[in-house]
């Protein structure tokens, strides 16, 4: 491990069990007040919810006070237990130790399939009036790990997250999120063969099962599971449905089995959790052998916003042994009137991995936001690797101060290379004018018992569909060298290519950027005419200085255009890595030629060669509806367009 990266770690494991000065703190733990046994994941709130926090595996809380709530009361709350209520102790102070009492079931065992199946419909209906109406804002902790088949974490990220949530009666899974800071170790040996997961911040959209109304409360699906009622609950001292759901004996259709809790007087769901059948499994995208997720959420001003998520992925992959990838998001504070969507700029990405984010790690903002307190085992894993790389340090010396071992320094130079790369496909209009024409064809060289004749007919058009691959890579933010092949099809065997530089300027700064783009290339690009195969008889054959000694050749009626290609277009970025692109480019004829091609069409395709006889020329007679001519029915126009997607690799 570098030596900075040793030191960041120590650093972080300090800091996490710093107490935070910018605002004041309320440290606690709760209990179960009979067993005396820690409570995790308890639901820690302050002035009625509007900011809040959950206690870790130790039943342990820290939550960050802004000075405007020191008078308000403070609540803690659990599914199956009684409410904790009183108000703010005065800060600083000593931990506050906080015991739940265990809330009776409600309720008994239900089977009556049809009822309970009512109970979740009753739900789904009244999303409207339960959950927001209007945007709402999250400030939210997030944290994400993956994890080595021992439970060590091989890296460790955490943020403070902006949520923007949508108005519920809006069903999707989509939504923005601003990283407003973050911190990271990583302890990953390994340098050839990462996984680094992306989306993970969006969880918090993902995950909401009542936003995105998930495959087991969307009626459309109801007819793939079972609903049952479990022993009842209670929560806030209310009395809570627990309803199970599974698939149906033999159905392939249902992605998910697990539990909802749902509110007895309002109907709204309070929580899920579940995992995914071995069907979902299949479903996915990805290589996962198991995922379970769990979310939560909690009530503030008469409606009920998502609070925690946490899921758990074990990934089979090509190489090495499986991962166990966690993350977990808490939400710390609810704002419904400051709900401005952030800027293009400040969103992140989807694809946008959030262990390589480019905000910078600040020590003093960490002491002054709410976050999850870590697991103690989470910290013993974090100690005990960094202990272990030191001691591999020990046959692996750095030199002081140098914050990149020897061993790292070819990945950072390939990284650089990537961020400068692009690449992406378009397709287009080419000005390929085409007159109706039957043309006559007839070769027949001095000196060889070789010739060939043939007649073809064309078809009239004004255009041609072309393909278009393209790489960039980039001098500047700006100023990129690109290379392109390019494909037509139709009527003509069409290959080329062109070479050049293209510029780009952005006319939205503060926005979702639009550029302005131009460019000028060298183009080459021919424009074919099969005339059919044809029986070589001479192994000797010589074809303009060309040794053709194939049994079986082709010909082909060329017309090869080489030209600049100036362009301007505009690009609109869809991501941070994928932008649409459009352009309008000219040809600026160079040289056009008309030519016979004849090439070997068997034997080892890498060996093959192919012969050029340029127009006219005295073997070659060629007719143009009976008339002699040295010029083809089909020409280049000046005008191109096209359209298509580049994607930057990092």
């Amino acid at each position: 491990m570098p030596v900075l990266k040793r030191h960041f770690l120590l650093l972080w494991l300090v800091l996490l069990a710093m107490p935070a000065r910018a605002q004041l703190v309320l440290r606690g733990r709760v209990l179960d007040a009979e067993t005396h046994q820690p409570i995790p994941n308890a639901q820690v709130g302050v002035a009625d919810n509007r900011i809040g926090t959950s206690t870790n595996d130790a039943g342990r809380f820290a939550l960050s006070i802004p000075p405007a709530y020191a008078g308000q009361p403070l609540t803690v709350a659990l599914l199956g237990y009684q409410s904790y209520r009183q108000m703010l102790p005065p800060l600083p102070g000593p931990e506050l130790l906080i015991e739940l009492k265990m809330s009776p079931a409600a309720l008994g065992e239900v089977q009556v399939t049809g009822s309970v199946l009512g109970i979740v419909r009753e739900a789904v209906a009244r999303i409207p009036r339960n959950y927001p109406g209007r945007p709402t804002q999250l400030t939210g902790f997030y944290r994400e790990s993956d994890n080595d088949s021992l439970g060590r974490p091989r890296y460790l990220v955490e943020g403070l997250l902006t949520v923007y949530k949508a108005p519920y009666p809006q069903r999707t899974s989509t939504g923005e999120v601003q990283i407003r800071q973050s911190r990271k170790v990583d302890l990953r040996s390994d340098k050839l063969v990462r996984i680094d997961w992306a989306g993970g911040p969006f969880i918090a959209h993902l995950a909401d099962f009542v936003h995105r109304r998930a495959q087991f409360i969307d009626p459309g699906h109801f007819r793939d599971y079972d609903y049952r009622l479990a022993p009842g609950s209670s929560y806030h001292d209310r009395p809570v449905y627990v309803v199970t759901f599974a698939p149906k004996a033999g159905n392939r259709r249902a992605d998910f089995a697990g539990r909802m809790y749902i509110d007895q007087d309002t109907y709204a769901f309070l929580g899920a959790e579940w995992r995914y059948t071995p069907a979902g499994l299949r479903h996915s995208p990805n290589l996962a052998d198991s995922r379970a997720l769990r979310v939560a959420y909690q009530p503030y001003a008469g409606r009920w916003h998502l609070k925690t998520v946490w899921w758990q992925t074990r990934a089979r992959l090509p190489i090495g042994p499986p991962l166990n990838y966690f993350g977990e998001f808490l939400t710390t504070a609810i704002d419904t009137a400051q709900t401005v969507r952030p800027g293009y700029l400040e969103r992140a990405q989807y694809h946008d991995v959030f262990l390589r984010n480019a905000v910078a790690y600040d020590s003093a903002f960490w002491r002054g936001h709410t976050t999850l307190l870590p697991p103690e085992t989470l910290r013993q894993a974090l100690l005990d690797q960094q202990r272990q790389h030191r001691a591999d340090s020990l046959f692996r010396p750095v030199a002081a101060g140098d914050s990149t071992s020897a061993k790292d320094a070819p990945q950072t130079l390939f990284g650089k290379f990537l961020s400068r790369f692009r690449y992406g496909g378009m397709v287009g209009a080419w000005p390929l004018s085409v007159a109706a024409a039957g043309l006559a064809v007839a070769y027949a060289p001095d000196g060889y018992g070789f010739g060939f004749q043939a007649d073809n007919s064309v078809k009239a058009q004004s255009f041609s569909v072309y393909s278009q691959f393209e790489y960039q890579f980039e001098l500047t933010h700006e100023l990129a060298v690109r290379l392109a092949t390019q494909r037509l099809y139709g009527q003509f065997r069409a290959d080329g290519w062109a070479a050049g530089l293209s510029y780009q300027r952005n006319f939205r700064p503060r926005h979702r950027p639009l550029y302005g783009r131009a460019g000028l290339a060298y183009t080459r690009q021919t424009a074919g005419r099969e005339l059919g195969t044809f029986a070589n008889p001479d192994a000797g054959l010589r074809v303009a200085g060309t040794h053709l000694g194939a049994d079986e050749l082709s010909a082909q009626l060329q017309a090869l255009t080489e030209a600049l290609q100036p362009s301007l277009g505009l690009g609109l970025e869809l991501s941070h890595k994928l932008e649409l692109v459009a352009d309008a480019s000219y040809l600026l004829p160079l040289r056009t030629r008309t030519r016979l091609q004849i090439s070997e069409e068997s034997g080892f395709f890498l060996a093959r060669s192919a012969a050029v006889i340029n127009l006219p020329h005295p073997d070659v007679s060629l007719r143009d509806n009976g008339q002699l001519t040295a010029a083809l029915p089909w020409q280049p126009r000046p005008w191109l367009f096209s359209i298509g997607l580049l994607y930057r690799l990092r």
